[in-house]
């Protein structure tokens, strides 16, 4: 290498330390510049990203005010009457089977079983479930659905079959009678659960039993009276009063007794 360079004419050599210093500028500047450039595009792509989701928020709370007064109308409906009326189970499925029942009567149909099945919780609902078995001509059926699904409370379709009654080959139906299907409908509605049973409502308590005083004790501070002398009494010892407990009230001195005056002797009647 150096005797290359001592081949090149001076104007040469400077021509080529010139080129080296440019090399080692240049990848002086790719090594500090190009990392901040990568950060520089990084920070551009998320304060575009941040910009469109503010725009989009900004789009969201604009249509606040109407959301808000949609949500009023809801809550001024009443919603109550789009779910069963009864809570208990039993009652509610038998009142969603008096609406299947008539939805199906009324419109030509013959129910030939009903069945309730087992209520399932739905969140903060119940719904009730009804299997109902009946026969109706096409045109029937399709009234049956139709009030079925206009009904009120709402009542839903789960599950549906359909069987043909004279399945056999080359079955013709006499002119202007419509064959009759078997159907099978698995109808289902919602009600509100029942509340529990005994639960004491929101805020009430117990009463509380309030504690008896305690008996009164005799003051430890009192002295004790000293004990006192009964007054004698005629032709007898003086009797010393008995030193009462302490807290106890002091016993009475007794009375002393009176003498009886001599009983009078019986009368002499005159002479």
């Amino acid at each position: 290498m150096t005797a290359v360079l001592t081949r090149l004419s001076a104007t040469q050599q400077r021509v080529l330390a010139l080129l080296l210093l440019l090399l080692a500028v240049a990848a002086l500047l790719a090594v500090v510049l190009l990392p901040v450039l990568l950060l520089h595009r990084h920070y551009d792509d998320a304060l575009a990203s941040m910009s469109q989701r503010l725009a989009t928020y900004r789009r969201v709370a604009a249509q606040a005010p109407e959301y808000r007064k949609a949500l009023d109308a809801m809550r001024e409906r009443d919603a109550r009457r789009f779910f069963l009326r009864n809570t208990a189970a039993n009652l509610a499925a038998a009142e969603l089977q008096e609406l299947v029942r008539a939805a199906i009567e009324s419109n030509g149909g013959r129910i030939s079983t009903s069945q309730n099945q087992s209520p399932r919780d739905d969140g903060r609902f119940r719904q009730i479930v009804v299997t109902v078995q009946f026969f109706a001509s096409t045109p029937n059926l399709q009234k049956i659905l139709y009030a079925i699904e206009t009904q009120q409370p709402y009542l839903v379709v789960d599950n549906f079959t359909l069987r043909p009654l004279n399945a056999f080959r080359g079955f013709r139906p006499a002119a202007g009678q419509e064959p009759e299907v078997n159907v099978q409908l698995e109808v289902s509605a919602y009600a509100y659960p029942e509340p529990p049973k005994g639960a004491p409502p929101a805020g009430s308590a117990q009463p509380t039993r309030t504690s008896e005083p305690p008996p009164k004790t005799a003051d430890p501070a009192r002295k004790p009276e000293p004990p006192r002398t009964a007054e004698p009494s005629k032709g007898g010892e003086p009797v010393r009063a008995v030193e009462p407990a302490k807290g106890a009230e002091p016993a009475k001195r007794p009375e002393p007794v009176k003498d009886a005056a001599p009983a009078k002797g019986p009368e002499t009647p005159p002479q």
